[in-house]
């Protein structure tokens, strides 16, 4: 799970980021269509850009970033090289069984400023008179695979727990799927912590994290389990 937000806001250009490089060396060395999908990226889980050699603030390690081009193809490349190597030696499933089935799930939105968001929004997203909005989560077993959807970006340590939960050999989350309802933490870290205070106030609220690791546990346990190669 990774931002693609190496070149900034403040380049003034439309780009792949380091998400073009990424799929053109896969595309180049396997073949195929390479498709980008996010995972839990909650938590400022952003590409390491930081420039070691310029140090902004020695006491609190923070560096300047590298915003070029070249970082973009530098981390692209690396997680493209990676991802080959996860898969060099994985087994062909010829003829994979495919489930699909989905849940809709309610969430309340604490957030003035996000209710104002789903309020006005041109995207028109369902929502209630006691200020909630429904959104959906997708589950998915192809071959040994599941695949989880997340309506936003989840911190890691849900994403993980979810991951432990699911019942493929290979599971995997896709963050940022139906819908983008901010960032979704566990009550315990709402709030809790003054590194999260950006991430608090971008997120629906307390709950949000809590509601879906519950809806999330039922559309697992009601699904059939993945195919197994072994």
């Amino acid at each position: 799970a990774v931002h693609p937000e190496v070149l900034g806001s403040r380049a003034g250009i439309l780009s792949p980021d380091l998400v073009g490089p990424l799929c053109e060396r896969i595309e180049s060395q396997a073949g195929g269509t390479a498709i980008f999908m996010n995972g839990a990226q909650g938590g400022m889980i952003t590409a390491d850009n930081r420039d070691l050699d310029r140090p902004r603030d020695n006491l609190r390690a923070y560096w300047h970033d590298l915003r070029t081009w070249d970082e973009c193809l530098r981390i692209g490349h690396t997680m493209a090289d990676e991802a080959l190597r996860v898969v060099r030696h994985a087994p062909v499933q010829e003829d994979p069984a495919l489930f699909c089935d989905a849940a809709d799930v309610q969430f309340p939105v604490e957030s003035d400023a996000l209710w104002n968001v789903v309020m006005h929004s041109p995207l028109r997203y369902p929502h209630h008179d006691d200020r909630s909005v429904t959104t959906r989560l997708n589950l998915v077993n192809i071959g040994t695979a599941q695949v989880l959807t997340v309506p936003g970006e989840a911190l890691p340590n849900i994403g993980f727990y979810l991951k432990r939960k699911m019942r493929g050999e290979h599971n995997l989350l896709f963050g940022l799927t139906n819908d983008a309802f901010g960032y979704i933490l566990t009550k315990v870290d709402f709030k809790s912590f003054p590194r999260y205070d950006y991430v608090c106030r971008v997120s629906l609220g307390e709950m949000t994290g809590e509601i879906l690791i519950e809806r999330s546990l039922e559309l697992i346990a009601r699904c059939p389990v993945p195919e197994r190669l072994r």
